[in-house]
């Protein structure tokens, strides 16, 4: 029984630790670039993986992160000296994607931004 109260104390402490990184800080963070210029953000977070051209002649930077993370899914339950019990946990390998895009116009400001998938951060 100890083991089994150890095993989903650890569990809840990694839910907690993972939840530190948040989508609500995500678009807070990028709703902060709206009308600042590209080079800032490029010179903040690094190169873009693309970018492309709109028909309106605005730019779009495109920043692409794929994540792994490893999560439990429940205890493996065995026969040992004192009966049944928890032996062990199994875990669940989870890989997210998020893609970011800043559109920006003509003098290089970020005007708007968007993403796609699962976007969290810091």
């Amino acid at each position: 029984m100890k083991k089994l109260l150890s095993l989903i104390v650890i569990g809840l402490s990694m839910i907690v630790v993972s939840g530190c990184a948040t989508h609500e800080k995500f678009v807070q963070k990028y709703d902060g670039w709206v009308g600042k210029d590209i080079n800032a953000l490029i010179a903040k977070i690094g190169y873009p993986d693309s970018t492309f051209s709109l028909p309106n002649q605005n730019k779009v930077y495109v920043y692409e992160r794929s994540r792994v993370d490893t999560i439990p899914s429940g205890p493996i339950i065995g026969y040992g000296y004192y009966g049944y019990g928890v032996v062990g946990y199994n875990y669940q390998t989870v890989t997210s994607t998020c893609k970011l895009f800043l559109e920006t116009n003509k003098k290089g400001m970020i005007v708007k931004w968007g993403y796609r998938g699962k976007c969290l951060s810091n």
